[in-house]
């Protein structure tokens, strides 16, 4: 698991793939798409990474001491800025990956933490495993096949939903 998050974040390193994530981020595609290209899947291998005391993807959690404990670093960033992401009041953003191929859908939630503080924030509250590595490979070969091969028909499709911000009166 860790592997394949650093290789991610290694490719996000790549110029044309960095000017691809930074165009989703800039709004070209659902601005949250580049927050969880980049963001998410960075914090997923810091976090992977740099508390390797963890057994499985469920016992893995963070909390302001621990993403603090030697800097302010990439892991604090992330989860203060992730509380604020809200759609209609909540921190859920639902997807499905399309896999051409297999002729089968997955349809999940990223979510959010609603509070950082000294709460234990699991990641797989945020993201589950097995849909977590599904997403970022996903993910990266979406990414790759834009920048690198540019084919004529994707064999994976990741869609995340439609949002209509909600008039409030």
């Amino acid at each position: 698991m860790r592997e394949a998050f650093s290789i991610y974040k290694e490719l996000l390193e790549y110029a044309p793939i960095k000017a691809y994530v930074d165009w989703m981020k800039k709004g070209w595609r659902p601005s949250l798409e580049g927050i969880i290209a980049d963001d998410l899947f960075s914090f997923i291998r810091n976090i992977l990474l740099h508390f390797p005391l963890f057994d499985t993807w469920d016992d893995v959690y963070i909390n302001k001491s621990l993403a603090t404990w030697n800097k302010v670093g990439q892991i604090d960033n992330f989860l203060s800025k992730s509380t604020n992401i809200k759609i209609d009041g909540k921190g859920e953003l639902k997807y499905r990956i399309w896999e051409v191929d297999k002729k089968e859908m997955t349809y999940f939630s990223v979510t959010f933490p609603e509070i950082y503080n000294e709460s234990s924030i699991y990641l797989k509250d945020i993201i589950t495993e097995k849909v977590g590595m599904k997403f970022c490979l996903a993910l990266m070969r979406e990414v790759l096949d834009k920048q690198v091969e540019n084919p004529e028909e994707a064999k994976i499709e990741i869609m995340s939903q439609v949002y209509f911000p909600k008039k409030l009166n």
